[in-house]
């Protein structure tokens, strides 16, 4: 007797298959994305877990966490914190990217309703 194995095409996100919230499943696999881009650059750079840890002003106990893709224990913040200290410019790209959709004409904040005591 053979069993036939059913495939299910993945709608792209991961997290989302296996049941997440689509608000969830997308910062789920943005946290990934985040954590995958710096174990390859702990990877090119061919440091040590320590040598990375002193990078980063983290502890060693905390990149092996990261290299074994411990999702739950790192925060968007402390992955975002960490990429700056490897030198990516994400903070500086987001102000810029922000500043240049303020200028834009179609640009402009929700009103806002104010409740008068």
């Amino acid at each position: 007797m053979t069993n036939k194995i059913k495939w299910t095409e993945s709608s792209g996100n991961l997290f989302k298959d296996i049941g997440f919230n689509d608000a969830e499943a997308k910062r789920l696999q943005f946290r990934s994305f985040l954590m995958i881009t710096l174990i390859k650059y702990i990877q090119n750079k061919n440091i040590t877990q320590k040598e990375a840890a002193k990078e980063f002003g983290i502890s060693q106990s905390r990149i092996s966490n990261l290299i074994h893709l411990k999702i739950d224990l790192f925060s968007t913040d402390m992955l975002l914190d960490m990429l700056e200290k490897a030198g990516f410019k994400i903070y500086e790209r987001l102000e810029h990217d922000v500043a240049v959709a303020i200028d834009q004409p179609w640009f402009s904040f929700p009103a806002q309703s104010v409740e008068k005591p």
